[in-house]
């Protein structure tokens, strides 16, 4: 079953340095209603929400990305505007998504490549719920981070 058009104004900012994967969830979201932002970078995400964060009602973030990483870019949002909602996304393995810093495995999380049906599925799962704890990694301590 299909979720439910969105309402209306309802916006999404997608965070992936891949310009296809981007490209995707830019058509899928926008073909079912959405307003769709896009950024390429953390620093690109964080320049988009300072113009239009009131705007914005969840933010879809690439887990692994060069610079800073989509749990770092995460933990920077909830910092500045903590009613977002944040989506996470991946398609590396969960070895490689733990050594990033994205340990609660309660985190709301979408495995790319993903289809039309799932990604709509976990914008609506996210849409759906108010901000917890499935928006929050954890920050891991000192002695955990992974090597440079």
């Amino acid at each position: 079953m299909a979720p439910p058009f969105p309402g209306p104004g309802t916006t999404i900012l997608v965070v992936d340095d891949e310009r296809v994967t981007r490209r995707i969830a830019y058509r899928i979201l926008s073909g079912e209603g959405y307003r769709v932002f896009e950024a390429a970078s953390a620093e690109e995400a964080m320049s988009v929400l300072e113009m239009a964060y009131r705007y914005v009602n969840l933010v879809i973030l690439d887990v692994v990305m060069p610079v800073v990483d989509g749990v770092e870019l995460g933990q920077e949002i909830i910092a500045h505007w903590p009613s977002l909602r944040l989506l996470y996304m991946s398609a590396h393995p969960a070895e490689v998504l733990i050594q990033h810093g994205l340990r609660n495995p309660d985190v709301r999380f979408l495995a790319k490549p993903f289809t039309h049906d799932e990604l709509l599925a976990k914008v609506q799962e996210a849409l759906d719920r108010r901000r917890s704890s499935r928006d929050v990694v954890e920050i891991p301590e000192e002695s955990e981070q992974p090597p440079s």
